[in-house]
């Protein structure tokens, strides 16, 4: 899903679920985060801990459902994704 609305996933080669220390996301330098809102509900809050830690870095909270749903979901997964790219 994530390489279908643009992005790469700079962790592409950990297992399924990896923990990831901040240390490690800053030696990637992600253009941008996206924080899912669900399983873990990321809120405004964490946006701004991030964007302290990071702020080379482009950082949002995202519908986890349009990410990772199955089913009648996926209908309205496109429409986001271009709403993603439309707000930057």
């Amino acid at each position: 899903m994530l390489q279908y609305a643009g992005y790469d996933n700079v962790f592409k080669d950990r297992l399924r679920y990896p923990t990831v220390s901040i240390g490690e996301i800053k030696n990637k330098k992600p253009a941008t985060i996206l924080l899912s809102s669900e399983p873990f509900p990321f809120k405004e809050k964490h946006v701004l801990d991030f964007r302290d830690m990071l702020p080379e870095s482009k950082v949002r909270v995202v519908d986890g459902e349009m990410f990772s749903w199955y089913g009648s979901r996926l209908l309205q997964t496109p429409g986001y994704f271009e709403l993603l790219k439309i707000d930057g």
